[in-house]
């Protein structure tokens, strides 16, 4: 990897609204001649902290944690749509990618990002002479930041450069094992300094044992996976919120079920949020294009009755609340759903057939036909840690390990907040089936569904199953165990020496 060697620091906090939705930081620059002393006060460290948060925003508008992350996550799957921006013919959607493609060089260079800013905040917080209490805090913090940037690096690329700040040289690639390692490191060093929950937009200790958790569960260490989600469930901070809906609604930001989230400000006072202009259509709401939708097949998979269902959009007007050349409403509608039964009743209203669905999750219960609308400022979560989640690893954990009625308890408790008809009477086999059939439910649009698919085994099935379902007569047969990991960009080979 090139030097990691951060020469000007600038700590310009638009990202305090991680931290709280209003409060801001002035600007400081601090050269690299003087960082070894610029650094005095627990002030200082908690803005050299914020300045790691930061990178979790990417290098460019909309990359990393503020939308690519679930482009790369979700388009190449079983529940994927099409994206309207370019149908049919979307590279992570097709499995067409190549080591230059935009998505996959915003990942890995937004992931070092944050393990550059990670590096140079644990170095200069051990020598600094501040409260050894809240120093242990904020290394913490820069720990789990650092494992996050890990995990997705090793399980998105497998093998790829390890480096905690011992080296400012070009390093070899390290094995995936290897960077686990680091990551299982980093994220108990993490929990053994962090405290309790404060807001999800910062690491507490149940965030580093829930994503030490997640570690556990895609390396396949069962035993340990199912430990530390227990461990997350047993400090009594976090529970499911009443409703799955209202969980999504930006009034609920800070609910108990959020362990750790990207959040976004919706008075502009902070950062704003991308998400719903990238998975909204534009004839949903008045703006948005639509590059991540729910295909058919996901949508009618739900029963009537599950309340997930009503976080998809179906049977809607036109964003514009526009009418056809013969003054019927204009409507969209999946053929063959109730909702387009319905619609079909009634005289005034012409439907246009959708061939996708829009997740409308992301909408933060604002009023989609609002004038004041603005989908930078919906003030959502980009959800990286919820307690579902948590609740389904331990299930998942459980089950492979032969606890199958202890695991069904659990997957119950998450269907059953959503009125889903509960489950019965199954077998490892059959409930592990069901485990990813719900995290699919549960989790849809939220960054998981390409690693839950690949630890299942049924990556590349399901995937082509979905694509053949979508462009009948196409050929996926290049689909194959090539594309579980992303390739290493070129311009990091070009750049490292220690790369072939």
């Amino acid at each position: 990897m090139k030097k990691i060697k951060i020469v000007v620091l600038i700590l310009s906090m638009a990202v305090l609204g991680m931290v709280s939705c209003t409060d801001q930081l002035d600007e400081k620059i601090y050269s690299e001649l003087i960082i070894s002393n610029a650094y005095e006060t627990k002030e200082d460290a908690q803005a050299l902290v914020l300045s790691v948060y930061a990178a979790l925003r990417g290098t460019d508008w909309g990359t990393y944690y503020e939308y690519d992350y679930l482009l790369v996550s979700e388009s190449g799957t079983d529940t994927y749509g099409q994206d309207d921006w370019d149908p049919g013919v979307q590279k992570l959607e097709v499995g067409i990618w190549d080591n230059n493609y935009d998505a996959i060089l915003n990942l890995w260079d937004g992931a070092y990002k944050v393990i550059s800013a990670a590096n140079l905040a644990i170095n200069i917080l051990e020598e600094m002479p501040i409260d050894e209490g809240a120093k242990a805090g904020f290394i913490g913090e820069a720990k789990f930041l650092r494992g996050l940037a890990y995990y997705d690096l090793a399980f998105n690329f497998g093998d790829v450069i390890l480096n905690i700040g011992e080296s400012n040289e070009n390093l070899p690639l390290s094995t995936q094992a290897e960077v686990i390692a680091q990551v299982l490191s980093d994220l108990s060093d993490a929990a053994s300094k962090l405290g309790e929950a404060t807001t999800p937009g910062r690491a507490s200790k149940g965030a580093a044992l829930g994503l030490r958790a997640k570690t556990n569960l895609n390396a396949k260490n069962w035993t340990e996976a199912a430990a530390d989600a227990k461990a997350v469930m047993d400090l009594g901070e976090h529970t499911l919120f009443s409703s799955v809906e209202g969980l999504f609604d930006a009034a609920n930001q800070k609910a108990d079920e959020w362990i750790f989230a990207v959040m976004s400000t919706q008075d502009g006072t902070g950062p704003a949020t991308q998400l719903a202009w990238h998975v909204n259509s534009l004839n949903y709401m008045n703006a948005g294009w639509g590059r991540l939708t729910l295909s058919p097949g996901f949508y009618n998979s739900f029963e009537i009755g599950d309340e997930r269902r009503n976080l998809i959009g179906n049977g809607y007007q036109h964003g514009g609340k526009s009418t056809d050349d013969d003054d019927k409403f204009r409507y969209y509608a999946l053929p063959g759903t109730p909702e387009y039964a319905d619609l079909m009743t009634d005289p005034t209203i012409s439907i246009t057939d959708l061939s996708s669905l829009t997740a409308t999750k992301y909408m933060a219960g604002q009023d989609r036909f609002s004038d004041a609308l603005d989908p930078a400022y919906l003030g959502i979560n980009y959800p990286i840690l919820r307690f579902a989640d948590i609740l389904l690893t331990r299930a998942e954990a459980l089950n492979e390990t032969g606890s199958t009625a202890d695991a069904m308890i659990l997957v119950n408790e998450v269907r059953s907040r959503s009125n889903a008809i509960l489950l019965v009477g199954m077998d490892q086999s059959t409930l592990r089936d069901a485990i990813l059939e719900e995290r699919g439910k549960e989790l849809f649009m939220e960054g998981h569904r390409r690693l839950d698919l690949i630890r299942s085994g049924r990556y590349i099935d399901l995937w082509k199953a979905n694509l053949e379902a979508k462009y009948p007569g196409s050929d996926f047969g290049y689909l194959n165990e090539s594309k579980i990991f992303f390739p290493i960009p070129q311009k990091e080979i070009d750049a490292n020496d220690q790369i072939d």
